[in-house]
């Protein structure tokens, strides 16, 4: 297909054991852009591998972190950044999702399913100084809690959870700044506070308190199409095709599940 087509740009969606292979092929033969689905290299040697190649060859690539583009997400950036949201102090994450398949151990379990929870972490706060995990998986059936501190100073704990007693998905993020906060619930409700500070009495007196709640639009007609744009699908695709300059930080993501998996408790 590349000899003949010439492609500008490919899109590669393979199982995560083989797209190493072919996302490597896809370098050496000089394609000018490619997106990968997450994750690019099954540990960080493959990751830097394919990040260098990338850039010896000038290819732009791009790993499927959808999040990112989520509307929900863009928004919770935006508002942490906000100067009346303060300084970030804490933060609270979880990702529980159905669980029991063969071969899901902590190790593929992040790297096939949290790993988007963990990119979206290292988007909003940055790079990582310090991880702490506990475990109490069995095989399988994971179940991790780990405790994270950034080295722009915010701290936090991220839940990770993939059980059968869990058949659908939970998502949630919690932020909380000096002035305000910020609640994300799986991508279908954003509700968020900033300290007002214009109580002159007791608070228990008075009604001045004002929590803002965001949701998408959705009806009875809304179909199957409104989870590919909450969810950022659309967007990515819209920023692969449309723009030059993207960086998913995908070996700070692989590096990131690395600290977790090493930084399990004895």
């Amino acid at each position: 297909m590349l000899e003949i087509e010439k492609p500008e740009a490919i899109v590669l969606c393979k199982s995560a054991e083989k797209q190493y292979d072919i996302a490597k092929y896809c370098l050496n033969f000089g394609v000018e852009k490619l997106f990968v689905e997450k994750p690019m290299g099954m540990n960080i040697s493959e990751a830097k591998e394919l990040e260098e190649l990338a850039e010896k060859n000038n290819c732009k690539v791009m790993v499927g972190f959808m999040k990112r583009f989520s509307p929900l997400y863009t928004k919770m950036k935006e508002i942490i950044n906000m100067s009346e949201f303060g300084t970030i102090k804490q933060f609270n994450a979880e990702f529980y999702i159905t669980s029991g398949r063969v071969g899901w151990t902590d190790d593929i379990f992040l790297k096939k399913g949290g790993i988007h929870f963990v990119n979206v972490l290292l988007w909003l706060f940055g790079e990582v100084e310090e991880v702490k995990t506990y475990s109490n998986s069995v095989d399988n059936n994971v179940s991790l809690t780990s405790l994270i501190k950034f080295k722009n100073g915010v701290v936090g704990n991220l839940n990770f959870v993939g059980l059968t007693s869990w058949k659908g998905k939970r998502e949630r993020i919690t932020i909380t700044g000096e002035n305000g906060y910020v609640y994300n619930d799986s991508v279908r409700e954003l509700r968020y506070y900033l300290d007002q500070n214009i109580t002159r009495g007791n608070r228990w007196q008075t009604i001045d308190e004002e929590e803002n709640v965001i949701k998408p639009y959705l009806t009875s007609a809304s179909g199957g199409l409104q989870d590919l744009y909450l969810h950022g699908y659309i967007g990515e695709m819209d920023e692969f095709i449309n723009n030059d300059n993207f960086d998913s930080e995908n070996v700070a993501t692989m590096e990131l599940i690395d600290l977790i998996l090493k930084g399990i408790q004895e």
